[in-house]
């Protein structure tokens, strides 16, 4: 048995993830939870007030995830070097942690401070990236919101098996995100 002095909000977001694995995002419990943990479920009410609080939480984790994981991808890359490295980077982190980026896309953005934050954060590392071609604060969000649904577009229909055809799903991706760096013209 876990003691409480090594509970830990993280241990128990990552048991979480764990066991969504393994029987679905929908079907984990704090029960569930405490089983794997080898606790008593009341335990886990010192750390979060419900199901929905602990799924903020992991959405929270994600998003602070991926956004480090970004930032040190892109260190001393610009330009199309900087976006593929986020597009690849994004997609193969979502792929990686399908049950995170599900949770993510279904949750939405709360009126949880801490995630509108870290989605701050996440677009304002995608404006640093696309001025290297833009100086119009408009017309970056434009092609801000055009990039993100195109990935978000790929990695969901990848997830659920749209793509059933002999051309190579990797060809397939760098010719999307090749297509996207040519809609840009440099400043």
């Amino acid at each position: 048995m876990i003691q409480k002095r090594n509970l830990t909000k993280e241990k128990i977001i990552q048991v979480a993830f764990l066991l969504s694995e393994e029987i679905g995002l929908n079907k984990i419990t704090f029960t569930k939870i405490a089983e794997k943990l080898d606790i008593k479920y009341p335990s886990l009410y010192n750390y979060f007030d419900n199901m929905d609080n602990l799924k903020i939480e992991m959405v929270k984790y994600f998003l602070n995830n991926l956004n480090l994981n970004l930032m040190k991808r892109l260190i001393g890359k610009s330009g199309k070097d900087a976006i593929k490295e986020f597009a690849y980077t994004y997609r193969d982190f979502a792929f990686k942690n399908r049950i995170f980026y599900e949770l993510f896309m279904t949750i939405g953005i709360t009126k949880d401070d801490e995630i509108h934050l870290l989605v701050k954060k996440f677009n304002n590392i995608l404006y640093e990236i696309l001025n290297f071609y833009i100086e119009d604060k408009e017309q970056l969000i434009y092609k801000s919101r055009s990039l993100r649904s195109l990935l978000h577009g790929f990695v969901s229909m990848n997830f659920h098996g749209y793509f059933h055809t002999d051309v190579n799903l990797e060809s397939s991706f760098a010719f999307m995100v090749d297509d996207f760096i040519l809609s840009l013209s440099p400043k």
